[in-house]
């Protein structure tokens, strides 16, 4: 009788004390609040825990053993790359594409579009290497053929969110997530005073890449999350965030 309420005890506890762990692209930090307050609206007790980074630097923490349950890329080639090595239960799957702006706190004409980079001296760009942000910024000067004249101009960050960070202070101009305009804290910002959208057709679409990493494959509430963000309810916060969905 006293192991048989234990047991039932144990199992109470465990319902009122769930824990998810995600490791996100650092793109996603501004829809977290309202992902995470939407999921807890039916998931009352469980307990979302985001870890934040550039997406190469957390594939390498999960690698040497981070306790994560799911990992939400910045594309689809680090997601892909947890699941060839085996950390990942899952097949990565793109849970929205991500959008670039530029951003500036400086009296820049913007109607001249990305051309603008050229009279700078100094543009804040995510590290190409790990930061998928980075890699599209580059590909989108190098398309434009704008590279070679503003490289020595570069100032790399370590993730995408440090480039919002940089022009806000030093940086002449900084190549953001769109997402970053969403937040409260840059609703005095305004488009073509501010920021404008860099053109989209400059680089590849940035599909962003969702898996259930090995940790957390039995796990229900991991799955609820997965789902979650999948659904429609997810969907339409990243819509909201300024990511373009997939199909």
């Amino acid at each position: 009788m006293k192991k048989t309420f234990l047991a039932l005890l144990a199992s109470v506890t465990f319902a009122f004390c769930g824990e998810v762990v995600v490791f996100a692209a650092a793109n996603t930090t501004y829809a977290f609040k309202d992902i995470v307050k939407e999921f807890n609206v039916e998931n009352p007790n469980t307990k979302i825990n985001v870890v934040l980074g550039a997406s190469g630097g957390l594939v390498t923490q999960i690698q040497n053993g981070a306790p994560a349950d799911i990992f939400m890329a910045a594309d689809m080639p680090f997601a892909q790359k947890l699941f060839d090595t085996g950390f990942a239960a899952t097949k990565p799957v793109v849970y929205a594409q991500g959008a670039v702006a530029l951003f500036s706190i400086r009296d820049i004409d913007f109607k001249k579009g990305l051309n603008v980079v050229t009279e700078l001296k100094s543009i804040s760009i995510a590290n190409p290497e790990t930061a998928p942000y980075g890699k599209a910024s580059i590909q989108a000067l190098k398309n434009a053929g704008l590279f070679e004249k503003v490289e020595k101009n570069i100032v790399y960050a370590g993730k995408i969110s440090e480039t919002l960070s940089q022009a806000l202070s030093a940086a002449d101009l900084g190549f953001i997530a769109a997402s970053s305009l969403y937040d409260e804290k840059m609703s005095k910002y305004k488009e073509n005073v501010n920021y404008i959208f860099l053109d989209q057709s400059l680089y590849t679409p940035i599909d962003q890449g969702i898996v259930i990493i090995k940790k957390g494959e039995n796990n229900p509430e991991v799955k609820s999350f997965y789902d979650f963000i999948l659904g429609e309810k997810g969907r339409e916060i990243f819509k909201r965030y300024g990511y373009n969905l997939p199909k």
